[in-house]
């Protein structure tokens, strides 16, 4: 897989279940459908919360 930003080569990188591809030269990562969601799922168990209600407040 090449990088549709940069055209170089992609590196497939897998931690908890998560297949994320991050470009070898201008390091962006991609994520297919479904994987950034499972990310903030691993995020709200890893610490016991909500990572979309992190930092609001009431009041």
């Amino acid at each position: 897989m090449t990088c549709p930003k940069c055209g170089a080569p992609m590196r497939t990188h897998r931690r908890n279940g998560v297949t994320i591809e991050q470009c070898t030269k201008c390091h962006g990562m991609f994520l297919d459908a479904g994987e950034f969601e499972q990310l903030l799922g691993a995020e709200q168990s890893f610490l016991g919360e909500d990572p979309a209600k992190r930092g609001s407040s009431s009041g």
